[in-house]
């Protein structure tokens, strides 16, 4: 899924859109430039907020430099993660249905 396909329709969810990458703030900036994504890109080239979610993938890229797992978390108003999906490899993402039933739950649709 990508998620820029989606963004109208996420966005008029009440729902704010990040991307974390491990990448400088320089190369996150021509990704997302390049992408000509609408949403929020957060650079973590320490890793801090990586490791805080437990997304690190070590060595993850063909050089060896670490990545973040493609991740996705939808979080309430009150800052709790209410769902979340760790993909199991870097080319594995949730799918439209999962995020938007995700979505409905959050605001208490069935």
């Amino acid at each position: 899924m990508q998620l820029d396909d989606y963004y109208d329709r996420i966005s008029k969810a009440g729902v704010e859109l990040y991307a974390v990458s491990a990448d400088p703030p320089d190369a996150s900036r021509r990704l997302k430039k390049r992408l000509k994504s609408r949403f929020t890109f957060l650079a973590d080239p320490s890793g801090q907020l990586l490791d805080a979610l437990g997304i690190r993938h070590h060595e993850g890229r063909n050089d060896g430099v670490d990545i973040a797992y493609p991740t996705a978390i939808l979080v309430d108003e009150a800052g709790d993660a209410r769902w979340v999906h760790v993909a199991e490899t870097a080319r594995h993402r949730a799918s439209e249905q999962d995020v938007f039933e995700a979505i409905a739950r959050l605001h208490g649709s069935p």
